[in-house]
């Protein structure tokens, strides 16, 4: 019975072998791995210093508007207001790719709550104010109760919630005239909906389908300028993971709503 079990030299070659194999490619991982961490890292403070500036312009283009304001020389405030909002994309721009390095520590990073939704939006449109003031986009919320509560990382949700703000702004403002966002909140037994509906060029149908794949900017992306393919992607990674639905409809020209869907808090 013994000699049944006994480990013949051919296959004890071959098991050092798939030994050897196994502890070259453990050390490979292993090398990947604090590679990307280390790489992860520098990519984090790179985008932490290039901040730094981007905030500095910033505060010196709000006093040259404001002292240009001031004496009524409104040819130079209105180009010190073009060059913010230039610099406001920068900045969104490293707050997108901040964020972006993070969701990979979303669990670390993910602290669920009550979140009164309304107090969200209207913090969310303050911060974004210039952006809707520029645009000629101006934000409405609608909603019928007052105290609605979410199950949700205010943080993220915020950040997710921009994501869509920025897209509806960006292709609502192309048409060159006035445009609204309308917030619209909806409750259910069960649920909130929250409806986000812009007047802009709308979504064809040949690409609605694929809008939350990464970098897809379908018909859109090839007629305007700055379609990253980046944010609605962003928008669907982060509903997942906070639990939440994300759902788009579009009609060409008419505008597009995007609707995400929140567990209620008791």
């Amino acid at each position: 019975m013994n000699k049944i079990f006994q480990i013949t030299n051919q296959q004890k070659y071959f098991y050092d072998i798939l030994k050897n194999t196994q502890k070259k490619y453990q050390k490979e991982i292993s090398k990947t791995n604090s590679e990307e961490i280390a790489f992860r890292y520098f990519f984090s403070q790179w985008v932490h210093n290039m901040k730094t500036p981007v905030s500095i312009i910033s505060l010196a283009l709000q006093k040259f508007e404001s002292e240009h304001l001031e004496s009524r020389d409104m040819p130079l405030a209105i180009f010190a207001m073009e060059i913010k909002e230039e610099n406001d994309k920068l900045h969104n721009g490293l707050e997108q790719l901040l964020n972006i390095l993070r969701m990979n520590e979303f669990v670390r990073d993910y602290e669920p709550e009550a979140v009164d939704l309304i107090d969200s939006l209207k913090e969310i449109i303050n911060f974004k104010k210039s952006l809707f003031i520029y645009n000629k986009v101006f934000p409405q919320i609608e909603h019928k109760e007052g105290n609605i509560k979410v199950f949700t990382d205010k943080k993220w949700n915020k950040f997710m919630i921009e994501q869509i703000i920025n897209n509806a702004v960006k292709y609502s403002a192309i048409k060159g005239e006035n445009k609204n966002i309308k917030f619209i909140i909806e409750k259910t037994d069960k649920c909130v909906n929250l409806k986000i509906v812009d007047e802009g060029v709308g979504i064809p149908q040949s690409d609605i389908n694929r809008v939350f794949e990464p970098f897809f900017t379908g018909e859109n992306g090839r007629k305007y300028r700055d379609a990253s393919g980046i944010g609605l992607y962003i928008s669907s990674l982060l509903a997942k993971n906070l639990k939440h639905k994300i759902q788009i409809q579009s009609e060409k020209n008419l505008g597009t709503t995007v609707t995400i869907t929140y567990l209620i808090d008791y």
